[in-house]
């Protein structure tokens, strides 16, 4: 899934590659866009909002699969182009489409609310410190809900994805399954905003600080091989059936268990 620093990059690219530009054709999955010149694309955690002169926001979430491309100028999808839900033709800025996006909709700008209002603070945006402590208040407010489940919740704080959290568990020394009641939430919230600021500057997702390949993170996608620290193999949980129970990896010497 893409996370809220890959998101924010993405944005960033898109913006400053059409904004100021007019769609001159359109295609809409479900129509009801009305074309007009695209004034911004904005990040809020995991989604994304391109905003139009027409009043109009498209909203996007990427999740697992869903990609946004931009195509030379006057490019139309074929047959055999993987699940273009739209595309928008901005004349000789090219073509952006929507390959096998999950979530895909227009709404009025005024009512943006209405996909991201539930949202809790974006822990990339410029007014994340003051923000912050929200964010705690949000996680302590169920205690004995895991940590983990409670970084994960969008409602708490967005744009953390399940490698920000694993690997921001590990580096705090917290076991993943403890009472969110039990954890410095703070000191945790600071350390993930922390490597994903550092992560959206130098363009990686990188928590360990090399960039060699199979060496940039400290326990994510590692079960069973040694701990980067102390050498003890890694532990693992699948994702269970709750939307924020994701795959949890963790060292169980340097993340131990409450006794």
């Amino acid at each position: 899934m893409a996370e809220g620093d890959s998101v924010r990059r993405l944005a960033a690219r898109l913006d400053g590659a059409l904004a100021g530009h007019d769609v001159v054709a359109a295609q809409f999955w479900r129509g009801g866009f009305e074309g007009g010149r695209l004034l911004t694309v904005a990040p809020v955690g995991k989604h994304l909002l391109m905003r139009f002169t027409s009043g109009q926001t498209v909203h996007s979430h990427l999740r697992m699969q869903g990609s946004w491309r931009i195509h030379r100028p006057g490019w139309r999808p074929g047959p055999a182009t993987d699940q273009v839900r739209a595309w928008f033709d901005f004349g000789p800025a090219g073509v952006l489409a929507a390959h096998a996006m999950p979530v895909l909709e227009v709404l009025p700008t005024a009512r943006e609310d209405q996909v991201v209002g539930h949202l809790g603070p974006d822990i990339l945006a410029d007014q994340w410190p003051q923000q912050r402590p929200t964010a705690v208040t949000a996680i302590t407010a169920a205690p004995d809900r895991r940590i983990r489940e409670a970084l994960l919740d969008q409602r708490n704080v967005c744009g953390i994805g399940n490698l920000w959290a694993v690997e921001g568990l590990f580096i705090a020394g917290v076991w993943p399954h403890t009472p969110a009641g039990d954890v410095d939430a703070d000191r945790v919230l600071e350390l993930i905003g922390r490597m994903m600021r550092l992560g959206l500057r130098n363009g990686t997702q990188s928590t360990t600080g090399d960039l060699r390949r199979g060496r940039t993170h400290w326990v994510y996608g590692r079960y069973r091989r040694p701990c980067r620290r102390c050498a003890t193999p890694v532990a693992f949980v699948p994702a269970g059936d709750g939307p924020y129970d994701r795959e949890t990896w963790w060292c169980p010497f340097c993340q131990p268990a409450p006794v």
